[in-house]
């Protein structure tokens, strides 16, 4: 069973300084409520976060929290819908079973309210039967997780709001282990250091 916590951290540009990107810095991870968690090929505990809107400087809060259970078809690369890829799917993550290993990619969802367009590596550029053919995508393999092992990827975006056009920024976190539902544990990301780490962190203004 894999395993998925994200943190999404949304903010505008106020919150830029140095004094805000430390507290993004420092907060990797949360608390898992294990109640929620049911057994199948993949779950995650999605969080989405912002500041005090009274400007404390502090770390973001919770303003919504969900658990989804996947199945087998969360071993894809999606469809080419790219609305129901970026609602459906894991947000700039594909997953991939192998045998008894899952590998973990990232990869440009290219959806037009995040024009941060990654161009870069790709790894199914040939592949004639890959929604990635010949795209000028980054699609690459962040790491390959066996039993019992954490990863953690990093990346951040910039978005535009489709009816106000006002930008607003998102600084996005996935821990993400391979473990039995029993070895889940309220505070399981707190002292284990991730065996793997991938960062995609854009120079955003």
């Amino acid at each position: 069973m894999l395993f998925i916590q994200s943190l999404n951290t949304y903010y505008n540009k106020e919150k830029l300084s140095s004094e805000y990107a430390r507290l993004r810095s420092e907060d990797m991870f949360r608390t898992i409520d294990i109640s929620k968690i049911h057994e199948c090929e993949v779950f995650a505990q999605i969080f989405r976060l912002r500041y005090d809107e009274n400007d404390a400087v502090s770390p973001a809060k919770p303003y919504e929290e969900k658990f989804r259970q996947y199945g087998t078809e969360i071993f894809t690369e999606g469809t080419e819908s790219r609305w129901d890829n970026f609602n459906e799917l894991l947000h700039f993550i594909r997953i991939f079973r192998e045998e008894d290993k899952y590998r973990i990619m990232f990869c440009d969802e290219d959806v037009e309210w995040c024009p941060t367009h990654r161009r870069g590596h790709n790894e199914a550029f040939y592949d004639e039967n890959s929604l990635f053919y010949r795209q000028d995508k980054l699609n690459e393999t962040a790491f390959i997780l066996g039993k019992g092992q954490y990863g953690r990827i990093f990346y951040n975006n910039r978005y535009v709001d489709p009816d106000s056009q006002n930008w607003y920024y998102g600084w996005h976190i996935y821990n993400i282990v391979d473990c039995d539902i029993s070895e889940c544990k309220e505070k399981m990301f707190f002292k284990k250091e991730p065996d793997f780490l991938y960062r995609q962190l854009l120079d955003l203004r």
